[in-house]
């Protein structure tokens, strides 16, 4: 029987015992989420009474912030800071446009257990910053404002940075802006490949990979339109010595119109996507886009002895690489030319 007592007796004292630690564990972790959650700053942005007032605070506070003395903010609320303070220093809406354009920078920010330091906030648009002021400085429309700027950050750190720009129409897009048919239009061989007219040489039925169908009929075309030049010499045999030649590089060459490539480049680049299917308008965007950088490029850069040189070959070759801040790979096109001098000789002339 006093064994019995002994062991309800211990029972009772580890029940006890257990309950209490239980209970300090609660505490404890009570007490880590509390100390979690002083560390992050959260806000509701409408009870801001002077916006102004805070965001020129706040940009000062985050630029001036030292590391390892500056306070948190949750992804959600340093996305939100970052799109105010960058409306701040470039939005302008109070004006007339009748047309939009939207593009998407990609940026990083620290991201440090969830959350984002403002220091690290102050560093990542400083970046930011100056990726928005290159990128609207290379647009060229006429009467353009940056209307907003967005922002998302992901856990990772990966930022993007969503921009919608407005401006008048009566600036020309990447859909009505030629690079190579306008200056040739009065050659009659080129009244068919206007961009108006691009249905003569691409078909709403056919497939255009971009490293397929799509590259290797952009080389054919490329070619097909230049070996035209030749019928003015006549009954002569005629043929090339080369000059030179010019790899056309993706991110050096950048439409300020606007284009349907990835980072607006003037060469086909999709992100992230390598089975892409080019569309029948961009292949034609494409077309009138690569002639006119192999023309451009003997008007940028004369050689006096080669009066008469010309681009004799065109070659389309595809490539994949990360770009700046890009959270995927892009699949784009390298554009190669090679320059000639033309000779003829035959029925007495050379």
């Amino acid at each position: 029987m006093k064994n019995n007592y002994l062991f309800i007796a211990t029972l009772l004292v580890v029940a006890t015992v257990s309950v209490a630690v239980v209970s300090c564990k609660k505490e404890t972790a009570s007490a880590l989420t509390d100390n979690k959650n002083e560390s992050v700053q959260t806000f509701n942005p409408r009870e801001i009474e002077d916006m102004n007032a805070y965001l020129k605070d706040f940009k000062q506070k985050m630029n001036s912030t030292a590391k390892g003395e500056d306070e948190s903010l949750s992804l959600e609320d340093a996305a939100w800071h970052l799109s105010s303070v960058a409306n701040y220093d470039f939005g302008n809406i109070n004006v007339e446009f009748d047309d939009i354009r939207f593009d998407t920078l990609y940026a990083h920010v620290d991201v440090t257990n969830g959350t984002v330091l403002l220091s690290d906030l102050g560093i990542a648009y400083e970046n930011i910053r100056n990726e928005i002021e290159s990128h609207f400085q290379k647009i060229n429309l006429d009467e353009k404002h940056i209307r907003f700027i967005d922002a998302y950050i992901s856990e990772d750190g990966y930022t993007s940075i969503p921009v919608i720009i407005s401006f008048k129409r009566n600036s020309k897009g990447w859909d009505d802006y030629h690079w190579y048919y306008e200056p040739h239009i009065v050659d009659p061989f080129h009244d068919d490949i206007a961009m108006d007219s691009c249905n003569a040489h691409f078909s709403d039925y056919l497939v255009y990979k971009w490293d397929g169908l799509g590259m290797s009929e952009l080389v054919r075309l490329l070619n097909v339109y230049e070996h035209h030049s030749l019928f003015s010499i006549g009954g002569s045999v005629s043929y090339y010595t080369k000059t030179r030649e010019h790899i056309f590089d993706y991110m050096s060459n950048i439409d300020p119109y606007g284009s349907p490539s990835n980072h607006n480049s003037r060469l086909f680049g999709v992100m992230g996507d390598w089975d892409y299917e080019i569309p029948k308008m961009d292949m034609c965007y494409y077309l009138d886009s690569y002639l006119g950088l192999g023309y451009q490029y003997l008007l940028d850069n004369p050689l006096n002895q080669y009066a008469d040189e010309c681009p004799a070959a065109w070659f389309v070759n595809s490539g994949q690489d990360v770009f700046n801040h890009d959270y995927s790979s892009t699949y784009y096109h390298i554009l190669k030319v090679i320059y000639c001098y033309s000779h003829a000789h035959g029925f007495g002339t050379d």
